[in-house]
């Protein structure tokens, strides 16, 4: 049974900067259809439409919206347009950002260790790409001991060879290191020279 999140304030940098984002959005479609709605609601009441006595108020509303309903219209695009552009330049900063640590993991899974996760400054997760890059240290700086430790066995194993007592342990070790040998913890040049490559495409 999982315990409801009491919590709500997980990552609180991000999710104020969502928050933030949100409201100065809400502000700035609420300012541009409040002009609009002004703008025509002062013309439409100084017209000689709605001076004529006797108009009831349905009258009146009537009126406005069969005169200015194309404004009206123009101006809900505009602010699905606002919001949209909006959402789509805030989305992409955490899109763009989970979609490269996406890649990250499946090269991981692949048994590449080489990299480091880097994400552009205005970009979110940052704390997630830390977290990943300290994580793929840990992995290089055990492997390597491991490898080492397990070269060194190998070689030891080697005088004891003629030993019937030690083939199992000698196959063992072997079996290890080549366990150990599916994850690449170093760049060779030519993954140098296409990782500058890339960045520079990129």
């Amino acid at each position: 049974m999982t315990s409801q999140r009491k919590n709500y304030f997980i990552s609180k940098d991000m999710q104020t900067k969502f928050a933030g984002t949100i409201l100065l959005l809400a502000l700035l479609v609420t300012i541009i259809t409040a002009c609009n709605i002004y703008v025509l609601g002062s013309y439409f009441y100084d017209s000689s439409i709605t001076q004529n006595e006797g108009r009831t108020l349905s009258m009146v509303m009537e009126s406005f919206i069969r005169e200015f309903w194309p404004r009206l219209i123009i101006l809900v695009v505009v602010n699905i347009i606002i919001v949209f552009v909006v959402s789509v330049m805030y989305s992409h900063q955490i899109a763009g950002p989970a979609y490269k640590l996406e890649n990250s993991i499946k090269r991981i899974t692949e048994g590449d260790l080489t990299f480091e996760v880097s994400l552009r400054r205005n970009d979110n997760l940052k704390e997630l790409a830390s977290a990943l890059n300290s994580l793929l240290e840990k992995f290089r700086i055990t492997l390597a001991g491991a490898k080492t430790l397990t070269e060194d066995i190998a070689e030891k194993l080697k005088i004891l060879e003629s030993d019937d007592r030690f083939k199992q342990l000698a196959a063992s070790s072997e079996e290890l290191r080549n366990l150990i040998d599916q994850f690449k913890i170093e760049n060779t040049e030519k993954d140098i020279v296409d990782e500058d490559e890339a960045r520079q495409e990129g």
